[in-house]
């Protein structure tokens, strides 16, 4: 959501917008975030539907964590385009309802998923077994189901004209960002800081559970990576984007006449919500260091992109060398349990 234009109508205090550097900004960010998100998260989703015949818990997350991201991606040339011309949507009023309902709906649910992740991981190391296949699917099922009806509110905004110039989701009048505030109180709390402390609560218990493991029995490293990466994404990707979102959506509604704030704020958002799509290029460092697969069939492409060719004796059906899956499959026995990806 770009809430940095603040041209009110029907206001008896307004500040001049000064936001035309966003423009530059929004096309540069969502065409390097369309190219590497694309090729990383459709690579992901192709290794956990087609390569890894057997799926695991961790698995089926980052396969609908790719999901999410890569509805994200989709929406993206919409928007390079809106913003390619200056902020002005030429696809009609529909699409644009889709557009900022897609975009809402992949950041939850993405959100919700590292939540998930980092739930299932914990249970998986420290009571083997009571987590099954059938049982992840249906959570994340229940994740896609309540971030579609909880984002559903904004399909109920559209476009606007300003000043002759059509605008997709900008709303003029202060009632509509009144809305809009509390929508956002709402997102964060249920879909911002309900989720990280989930995921901190049950990190810390997995930290505390693999201390009292017999070293040789610990997959430190591997369990270290997950914490690591998944805070990383939340902290880096999610916490400014809320934070910055709620102070600027309660000054633009409550003190919309200080300009020099105004204008600060309009700066800031551009960089939040700028991370806040860059979490569909560092959701794949999950893939490489988590999703067992994912890793050997980058390894692969690479070095058949050096070589020229892949030597078609030594590959399966699938695209992958038979003993690169083998070595796959030993080292997941190896370093982690039956339960887990």
């Amino acid at each position: 959501m770009d809430i940095s234009d603040t041209s009110f109508d029907n206001m008896s205090h307004t500040c001049p917008p000064e936001d035309d550097f966003k423009h530059v900004v929004y096309t540069s960010i969502y065409i390097i975030v369309f190219i590497f998100g694309l090729l990383f998260n459709g690579a992901a989703i192709y290794v956990f539907c087609k390569i890894r015949k057997k799926k695991g818990i961790s698995a089926i997350c980052l396969l609908n964590l790719a999901v999410a991201d890569l509805l994200c991606i989709t929406i993206l040339p919409l928007k390079i385009s809106y913003y390619y011309k200056g902020a002005v949507w030429i696809f009609g009023d529909f699409l644009c309802r889709v557009t900022s309902y897609s975009f809402f709906l992949s950041m939850y649910s993405s959100i919700f998923f590292l939540a998930c992740l980092s739930t299932l991981r914990y249970i998986s190391v420290a009571y083997p077994g009571t987590i099954t296949k059938k049982k992840v699917i249906i959570t994340c099922a229940c994740i896609w189901v309540f971030t579609m009806a909880s984002t559903s509110p904004f399909l109920l905004t559209g476009t606007v004209v300003r000043d002759g110039i059509t605008k997709c989701f900008e709303p003029g009048h202060i009632p509509a960002w009144k809305k809009i505030l509390n929508m956002n109180y709402y997102a964060l709390i249920v879909g911002f800081i309900l989720p990280m402390i989930i995921i901190i609560v049950f990190d810390v218990l997995l930290i505390k559970h693999i201390m009292h493991l017999p070293m040789e029995k610990r997959s430190i490293r591997k369990h270290v990576t997950m914490i690591v990466l998944v805070l990383l994404v939340c902290c880096v990707c999610f916490l400014p984007y809320h934070v910055q979102r709620t102070i600027h959506l309660h000054y633009l509604v409550h003190h919309q006449e200080i300009c020099d704030l105004q204008k600060a704020l309009q700066k800031t958002v551009v960089a939040t919500l700028s991370l806040a799509v860059l979490n569909t290029c560092l959701d794949p460092l999950l893939y490489v260091f988590v999703g067992h697969g994912y890793k050997s069939w980058i390894l692969l492409i690479c070095r058949a992109k050096k070589t020229g060719q892949v030597n078609q004796e030594s590959t399966n059906s699938s695209g992958v060398s038979k003993v690169n899956a083998e070595d796959v499959q030993m080292n997941q026995y190896q370093q982690t349990s039956k339960n887990e990806c």
